[in-house]
């Protein structure tokens, strides 16, 4: 699990000042009315915790370190291990997580999402950008303090790593970027 402690240790070095620089969300709830009860898979500290908080009566927010708690209820967790029952939520969701994962532990995740939650919402950064290290993975450096590692997926690799049929698919825009997302 390489992978997930050069994340983790990437986003403690940025974190805080990277949520600060996510102010808007992608606004992913609106994509499908599902209940009250979500979880937010790889949390961070930007407006995406708030924003589902708004949209959700009950969020539980999880990442790989307490340190990244947005506040409110907060699990310590590895996302393809999730420590929660089948089904114990309404909705499950990825915002811009996948991507920082190798495409055996990105297909792990969707399953474990897809197994706690009816429904999941999963976005991805396209295309990735920084330094090609191998075929579609990418270094992208933060201000000399850690480097992130993005795995670049396009909307098919999504919907072949989805564990279900998705009930939709596509591009959300937001600015500049490009996202895509997977509602299943």
């Amino acid at each position: 699990m390489e992978w997930a402690r050069r994340a983790r240790e990437a986003y403690l070095a940025i974190g805080r000042e990277y949520g600060a620089t996510r102010a808007r969300p992608l606004p992913v709830a609106d994509f499908a009315a599902v209940g009250p009860k979500a979880l937010d898979v790889g949390s961070g500290t930007g407006a995406q915790p708030r924003y589902l908080e708004h949209e959700h009566p009950y969020v539980v927010h999880c990442d790989l370190d307490r340190g990244l708690s947005p506040g409110g209820d907060f699990v310590e967790c590895e996302a393809t291990m999730l420590p929660f029952r089948g089904g114990a939520f309404d909705a499950a969701y990825l915002v811009a997580v996948v991507h920082h994962m190798p495409p055996e532990a990105a297909r792990r995740v969707l399953e474990e999402a897809k197994r706690a939650a009816r429904l999941v919402v999963a976005t991805t950064w396209a295309p990735a950008r920084g330094r090609e290290v191998a075929p579609g993975v990418y270094e992208v450096p933060w201000g000399g303090r850690a480097t992130r590692i993005y795995y670049r997926y396009e909307l098919g690799d999504l919907i072949a790593m989805a564990p279900a049929a998705p009930l939709s698919a596509g591009v959300a825009r937001r600015g500049r970027r490009t996202n895509y997302y997977i509602l299943f």
